[in-house]
């Protein structure tokens, strides 16, 4: 006869077993979720999930990788402010050596313009003595 829909059972194939099967790196998490669904169905939770031991380590190992990621920031910026002093004290010491050699360069500047003017000025006592020589 006549089967109704309500009352077929539909049975999960091989496929669908390894979809839901669990990955055995999340075993230990699962077996944790589910002894907590299994005690909270029991009225509450008569035993605390996570013993004292276990809250004592688990805190540590967070204190324990929290400090090195602590450690690990302040490395980063210790080498990166030791790396800009360097920079720093690199761009000091060209600065003054530009300061030196601009400071030479204005010397030799100052004694080339010197030179002129007392070439000029012995050129003009010299013709000055020369036209006054004549009179």
């Amino acid at each position: 006869g006549i089967v109704s829909i309500g009352e077929m059972k539909i049975m999960p194939g091989q496929s669908d077993m390894k979809l839901v099967k669990t990955d055995p790196g999340m075993q230990e998490e699962e077996e944790e979720l589910y002894r907590y669904a299994s005690m909270k169905g029991n009225g509450g939770s008569s035993q605390p999930i996570l013993s004292k031991v276990e809250r004592k380590a688990m805190l540590e190992e967070i204190e324990k990788k929290e400090k090195i990621m602590v450690d690990e920031i302040e490395n980063k910026s210790k080498s990166r402010e030791e790396a800009m002093m360097s920079k720093i004290e690199r761009m000091s010491d060209i600065e003054d050596a530009l300061f030196h050699e601009l400071k030479q360069s204005k010397e030799k500047s100052l004694r080339f313009e010197w030179m002129v003017v007392t070439l000029v000025c012995v050129g003009i006592s010299f013709f000055a003595f020369l036209s006054l020589k004549r009179w």
